[in-house]
Formats: structure tokens, C-alpha cells, sequence
């Protein structure tokens, strides 16, 4: 396993249940407790582990929301969230989805903890890959060699019968494949210029009533949104977001001028009434990308990519760690399916519903905006239309509000809302709202 993040750390769940030995190779040196690392360096920002990432992260690793609980984590049910989009609040009565109000650190340290614990998975840290090792004829991957962090001299190889690049972001896989003289992944790139601000702040239980997790969407027309999530410790941890040359500000009172701006009050209320802990982190997203593995007609053989090395999401949707996790479940199936053969092209084809999904409603939201570039064909315009009729009957409607919020949440596919019982009430109340709300910044497309 190339990667020791999150989607490392579900890769490599599956992974040691089939082989005697697992390795993690992580070019930071890990902390032995929840603190940011440098190699994450989005980490300190909000981080949504949705319903149907929890959900699923369960099927691998059994009770672990009640380890996360016990280390501090909020597991928040949907009457004590505030969603804003499309101009209002969705009504979530009723519902029993969860997340998770945690800190990325502390999700990652519980996660790791667990997937050590049973023994066969090892961390090998302070190293990075620097290149695939094959066989003779590039067909296969037999193994990587390492470069030490610490001493660039330092080289070592390391034999496997199976690699997993989930390095993220900044994964070389596109130029491996190249030096092997197979052709690179074909990229999407949609360009977006989002910048995030996050504070933490000293959290009462009365603070907004007892709910403890509030997103504003950004809307089409604007260019500011924000989340606020209870996190372990009592506090608040907030991510302010700019979209489009938008940057909110690192200082606190231009942070909680900032929040004033919100098409809703709610953040500006918890921040403005908060003891500020710490200072301010900042991180910038010029664009979000996807490669096309799914679309190479050669790969190597025991040679896989996932996570953000695939394709990297903007944090605000809280996919990253879901997609990843969907993953994981994936290549467990193929596994058991079909071993080892052709188990890059089989997982990748197999989990290409996710990562579309989650694209999809990433892209779909963006591309509201009419100054972010990007193709907008028939399908995208008729969904938009029927969002706008969705939205508003969603903030009064509760099994309207449970179904967006499922798909949203990744627990159901967007086709679900094109169900019929939905279409009718979706239809019968925006004739009685007699009026149509400009789709929130967040968009459903269903596939075209």
C-alpha cells in the first residue's frame, strides 16, 4: 500500500484478510496520537464522514463509530443538523442518518488503530515510492523502490505481490505508467478557485439550540458558504469558503465579518458568540480532477490507484473518505471473485458508479456558477430544472428532505429521486409554492 491516509487505511482492511503481511508506506513519519501531518495538508479543515460512508466503514470495521465516540467523536443524527440550500433549511425530521463530528486527525487515528490492532499490517514510514518495479516484460508489477524521507541516498526495494497507489493528490502513477510505456489516465479538470478558512472555537450545548452541524451552501448567485461541526474536545470547527477569487480572511474579526455575509446566520452566530481556540488555517483548491483509469485499455497486472488518486473531491461535500471506503468494499468483492487477475481494471470498472456519483455532485453544483467553465449538456439542465423545483418543497417536505439528503449523504444513487412517489410530491408542491428557489450550490446530476 502506497499511502497510509484513509484510503490506505481501508484498502488495506480487505487486503489483510487475504495476505499474510500488509504494508503501509508513508512518506510523513506518523504520530503516535490525533494531530495534523504534513502530508495532509487539507486535514485541518472540515471533513465529512457522511452516512454512507459510516455506514459502510462499519462493514469493514465493526463497531468503529463507538470507538470514535469513545475517543470524543459526535455521532450527530439528522434532527440536529442545519442544511441550508436552495434559499432555505432542509426538514430532516424523522430521518436517522448519522455522521460523524470529528476532527480529520481523530478519524484517521481511531481507523488506524483498528486496522493495526489484529497484527498483519504493518506501517513502514519515512519512506516514499520513487518507482515500479516489473517484470522483464512491464506486464506486471512485482513490488516498488523506496527513497528514504530522511536520507535521500537511502534506497531500498520493497517485493509485493499486489500495489495500491493511494497517495493522493500528488500521486505519480500518470508518470510511472508513461516511464513503463503505458499510456497515462486521460484527466478532467474542472477549475473552481475555492479557498477554506477554519477556525476552532469553544462550543456550548446551548449554542444554535443543541444542533451541531450547520452547512450554508453556496449559491449560485454568491460566492460564500460555510460548515460549523461539533468536533471532539467541545468545540466548534469551522471552515469558511470562498468560491471564485472569494478568500476568507485568517484574522478573527475579518473571519466573523466574513461570516456576516452568509445567506444565513447560523455560523455567524456560533462565531461570533465563541472563544476562538488557536489560529486560523487556510488551504486553496485552484481545481478538483479526475483521471480516467477507468478508461486505459492496458494496465500493468497487481497494479491498482484509488482514493484521491483517482479523483479528488472538494472536502466540503465530505466524499473523499466515502469514495475511498466504497473502494475498499469494491476490491474486497473482487477479491473474493475473482483473486488477483486483472484487479486494477476490475475494481476500478466496479467503483465507477462512486466516483461518478460523487463527481456528479460535485461538478453539477460547481458548474451553477456560470463562471466556472465546464460542459453543461441536456441532462445537466434538466436536473438543474428539477432542483429547483426539489429544493423548495424539500425545505417543508420530509420524506423530500430524506430523500435528497440520502443521495447527498451517499447512501442512495441520485437516480432515487426521479422515483415516481417522489416526482409527484416534488411536483404537487412546487404548484402550491407556486414559485420556483434557484438551485442550491450543491447539484444532483443523474448520469447522462
Amino acid at each position: 500500500m502506497l499511502g497510509a491516509g484513509m484510503a490506505g487505511l481501508v484498502h488495506a482492511v480487505p487486503l489483510a484478510e487475504r495476505f499474510e503481511r500488509v504494508t503501509l508506506v508513508e512518506r510523513d513519519s506518523l504520530p503516535d496520537r490525533a494531530e495534523p501531518r504534513t502530508g495532509v495538508p487539507q486535514g485541518q479543515h472540515i471533513h465529512l464522514l457522511v452516512p454512507g460512508g459510516l455506514t459502510r466503514l462499519e462493514e469493514l470495521l465493526p463497531a468503529v463509530a463507538d470507538d470514535l465516540s469513545g475517543r470524543g467523536a459526535h455521532l450527530i443524527g439528522a434532527p440536529e443538523w442545519r442544511f441550508h440550500m436552495g434559499g432555505g433549511r432542509l426538514d430532516l425530521r424523522g430521518t436517522d442518518f448519522r455522521i460523524t463530528g470529528a476532527t480529520r486527525p481523530l478519524i484517521e487515528h481511531v481507523v488506524r488503530a483498528r486496522v493495526l490492532a489484529p497484527g498483519g499490517v504493518e506501517v513502514l514510514d519515512g519512506w516514499a515510492a520513487r518507482e515500479l518495479l516489473t517484470t522483464s516484460d512491464r506486464s506486471r508489477v512485482t513490488g516498488v523502490r523506496l527513497r528514504s524521507e530522511a536520507d535521500p541516498t537511502e534506497e531500498r526495494a520493497l517485493a509485493a505481490d499486489l500495489v495500491v497507489d493511494t497517495t493522493g493528490r500528488g500521486s505519480r502513477s500518470p508518470r510511472w505508467l508513461a516511464d513503463l510505456g503505458y499510456l497515462p489516465p486521460a484527466e478532467e479538470r474542472l477549475k473552481v478557485d475555492v479557498h477554506y478558512t477554519t477556525r476552532l472555537f469553544r462550543r456550548s450545548p446551548r449554542d444554535l439550540d443543541g444542533s451541531r452541524n450547520v452547512l450554508v451552501d453556496v449559491p449560485p448567485a454568491g460566492r460564500r458558504g460555510g460548515v460549523a461541526l461539533a468536533v471532539e474536545e467541545g468545540r466548534w470547527l469551522v471552515t469558511l469558503i470562498g468560491m471564485l477569487g472569494e478568500r476568507p480572511p485568517a484574522d478573527l474579526t475579518g473571519f466573523t465579518e466574513y461570516a456576516s455575509g452568509l445567506w444565513n446566520g447560523d455560523i455567524h452566530d456560533v462565531v461570533s458568540g465563541g472563544t476562538p481556540v488557536g489560529d486560523a488555517v487556510r488551504a486553496a483548491f485552484p481545481s478538483f480532477s479526475r483521471h480516467r483509469y477507468d478508461r486505459l485499455r492496458r494496465l500493468p497486472e497487481r497494479y491498482l490507484v484509488a482514493g484521491d488518486a483517482v479523483c479528488s473531491f472538494d472536502p466540503r461535500f465530505g466524499q473523499g473518505m466515502t469514495v475511498a471506503i466504497i473502494e475498499a468494499l469494491e476490491m474486497r468483492r473482487v477479491l473474493d471473485e475473482h483473486g488477483l487477475d486483472r484487479i486494477g481494471p476490475r475494481v476500478l470498472s466496479s467503483a465507477r458508479w462512486a466516483v461518478q456519483d460523487a463527481w456528479d455532485l460535485a461538478a453539477g453544483g460547481d458548474l451553477a456558477h456560470p463562471e466556472v467553465e465546464g460542459p453543461r449538456p441536456l441532462s445537466w439542465r434538466l436536473t438543474t430544472a428539477y432542483l429547483e423545483r426539489l429544493l423548495p418543497v424539500a425545505h417543508r417536505d420530509p420524506l423530500v428532505g430524506a430523500a435528497l439528503i440520502r443521495v447527498i449523504g451517499m447512501l442512495d444513487r441520485p437516480q432515487r429521486l426521479m422515483r415516481p412517489q417522489l416526482l409527484r410530491r416534488v411536483l404537487a408542491g412546487s404548484r402550491r409554492n407556486g414559485s420556483r428557489t434557484p438551485a442550491s450550490g450543491s447539484a444532483v446530476r443523474s448520469p447522462a
